[in-house]
């Protein structure tokens, strides 16, 4: 009963910070990085609705990067740009955050000892 209950509060946690998170994208006075990345990290990157906005994402860059009218289209390929080297260098700090997290609320290891 606790484990479940404790990932519950993670999830309701971790969406509540991934939602300051893209409100801080159009209103600039809150930080992103520091409410999205804990969110991220909160949820898990294997989270379905996670996974389903950033394919969302990459196909709305593609789709913007191959339009036909020029400034369209160097607009898409700027962003498309960004958004690779953002995630290059966020992932390694989510994937830290992940497992920092599971070692503190005592998750088993996911490559257990060999007996």
């Amino acid at each position: 009963m606790y484990l479940p209950m404790l990932m519950l509060i993670r999830r309701i946690i971790g969406a509540v910070f991934l939602i300051i998170g893209i409100i801080g994208l159009f209103i600039p006075i809150i930080p992103v990085y520091l409410s999205i990345i804990p969110g991220i990290t909160l949820l898990g990157s294997r989270d379905p609705s996670l996974r389903f906005i950033h394919l969302r994402i990459i196909r709305l860059l593609r789709f913007i990067k191959a339009r036909k009218t020029p400034w369209i289209r160097q607009s898409g390929e700027r962003l498309f740009g960004g958004y690779k080297h953002a995630r290059t260098v966020v992932a390694p700090l989510i994937m830290r955050s992940e497992h920092a997290i599971a070692r503190i609320m005592g998750y088993p290891p996911s490559n257990p000892p060999q007996a």
